[in-house]
């Protein structure tokens, strides 16, 4: 249970760039609800981008959707959890009943909306969840890597719709927390060689100790260049795209093979524009072209079982430690790619900021 206040600490987004930490109301849960006290979350890419404006759908409100912490309080007719366990969730909240809903697409559900983007998330003391969205912690896996659930759940699907196989060569375009990861589960999926493109030497060597077999740094190489005398100028079984750039969408239809699939999983903007040439590179080439934007259902648990096998290993990827207090330098330093960062993650608890690695 919450303390005797009803009162939290949590940083608000009241406009763009307008960020204050402030005490709030503790969320009140209904039937059907569970509120969780919040020990870590982490900084994703689309935290800066609702500070910034490029996507801020809510305002006021509390971002942060990458977060596991406690059951303190369960509303009525609750059974799947009790106060006490530990928990992550499923951010991604849908009606359950419409036709993309019992087709297993939630995510065109017409009232679907996802916890910390559309509603109040995990920047605070305590968020609120629909128990159908709750998922158990496994023993023996930390808050904090647990709390990767959400992004390393993302990424299980882009590579599921990728389909790699064994012996399949895979290209990764880009070198944050997503592009790092898909190398890592393209490896577990069994590709003889993982090519993994960024611009920038620390991550690309993470991505490297993380299972990638070639790394490219674009910025002195030609990637598809690369790509192309890695495969016997045939190009890639698999491209991954992770960066949402139409320059990076491009390069992943030269990359891959005649019959190659395509997975994009980078988030471009809303006036982005990409010109393809319809017969030589779509038709004759028989591409197979997949879109993911986020991760469901049985995602979450399979991230999970991940972690806590120690098959990805969370810990490589978290450089950073801060407090809550100081959200607003984790978000300038994952914007502005300081001090060799990759993860950063939140604590409540925490005052500062602590380098880890």
């Amino acid at each position: 249970m919450p303390s005797s206040s009803s009162k939290m600490k949590a940083a608000v987004l009241l406009d763009v760039e307008k960020l204050e930490f402030k005490e709030v109301d503790i969320p009140k849960v209904g039937p059907g609800e569970v509120l969780v006290k919040v020990k870590a979350c982490g900084i994703c890419g689309s935290d800066v981008s609702m500070y910034r404006g490029r996507y801020l759908p809510v305002k006021p409100i509390i971002p942060g959707h990458e977060f596991a912490g406690d059951v303190a309080e369960v509303g009525e007719g609750v059974k799947y959890v009790k106060p006490g366990e530990r928990v992550v969730a499923d951010i991604n909240v849908s009606c359950g009943v419409c036709y993309y809903c019992k087709r297993m697409q939630k995510l065109f559900c017409p009232d679907m909306y996802q916890v910390g983007i559309h509603s109040n998330g995990a920047f605070a003391e305590y968020i609120k969840v629909p128990e159908q969205n709750i998922i158990k912690i496994p023993t023996g896996v930390s808050y904090e890597h647990a709390a990767f659930m959400e992004p390393l759940s993302c990424v299980i699907s882009v590579v599921d719709r990728a389909n790699v196989a064994l012996g399949d060569v895979v290209v990764v375009i880009g070198d944050g927390p997503l592009g790092i990861s898909a190398a890592r589960l393209a490896k577990l999926s069994g590709a003889s060689a993982v090519i993994v493109c960024g611009h920038h030497d620390y991550r690309l060597n993470k991505a490297k100790e993380m299972g990638a077999d070639i790394i490219v740094n674009t910025s002195k190489e030609d990637p598809l260049e690369v790509v192309l005398s890695e495969t016997d100028r045939r190009g890639a079984d698999v491209v991954i795209e992770v960066v949402g750039k139409p320059t990076t969408y491009r390069w992943a239809v030269d990359m891959v093979r005649r019959g190659g699939r395509v997975a994009l999983m980078g988030v471009p903007g809303p006036t982005d524009k990409l010109e393809l040439m319809m017969f030589n590179d779509i038709f004759n080439k028989e591409l197979s072209l997949n879109v993911s934007f986020a991760g469901t259902y049985d995602k979450g648990i399979r991230a999970l079982a991940l972690i806590g096998s120690k098959k990805f290993d969370v810990g490589k990827m978290i450089t950073h430690r801060i407090g809550l207090e100081n959200l607003l330098d984790g978000l300038m330093m994952v914007e502005r790619k300081a001090d060799n960062v990759i993860k950063v993650v939140t604590l409540p608890e925490m005052k500062g900021v602590e380098k880890l690695q």
